[in-house]
């Protein structure tokens, strides 16, 4: 696995997606996004920012450091010049050459073909910039919309999880499906 802190700038293009390395100046997005309920129910560990200058120095100090050393790539997703979402890999296993994908979009933007974009970009840095032989996925028993999201590029269902983790926005344990991708299965 090449190390994420060797990859330095990433930018990934494909049908008027782009995903990109996140800046301070994408604080309106991650304040709104940390703020929505959906994002905040289905994703653990989110804590809304208190405000934009919050979510400013989050994205100055805590993705860069997480990138550089090496435990986590997060990205903006654009769409036609717009930030309207995030996509990361976290749990970023050297020994195992894996880690753990998850993806939101503002609510305006929530289209299945982003979506699935954005995953599909998010899951080809990992296999061709990073050499990963496996990425997992874990969505919320009642998130449809995830698990249609991750099939449609390829993942595999590889278990059922019981109270896998907490909403960030209720507190209520989730079960959870957990699903993996390995590179020949991308498409």
């Amino acid at each position: 696995m090449r190390a994420l802190a060797a990859v330095g700038e990433a930018r990934l293009e494909a049908d008027g997606l782009v995903l990109r390395r996140p800046v301070p100046g994408d604080a309106p997005l991650v304040y709104r996004g940390t703020r929505d309920p959906l994002v905040r129910e289905f994703l653990q560990a989110v804590i809304p920012h208190v405000d934009l200058a919050a979510a400013e120095r989050w994205l100055a100090e805590v993705p860069p450091q997480l990138w550089t050393g090496g435990r986590a790539a997060y990205f903006t997703v654009v769409l036609d010049g717009e930030p309207v979402g995030w996509a990361e890999l976290v749990n970023l296993d050297a020994a195992d050459e894996s880690a753990e994908v998850a993806v939101w979009l503002l609510p305006e933007h929530r289209r299945m073909r982003t979506a699935t974009g954005a995953l599909r970009l998010v899951c080809r840095f990992g296999f061709e910039w990073l050499g990963l032989r496996r990425i997992d996925a874990f969505a919320a028993a009642d998130n449809m919309a995830s698990q249609v999201m991750g099939a449609a590029i390829g993942f595999r269902r590889a278990g059922y999880r019981p109270a896998l983790f907490r909403s960030s926005r209720t507190q209520r344990l989730h079960d959870a499906v957990h699903a993996t991708l390995v590179p020949d299965d991308l498409c």
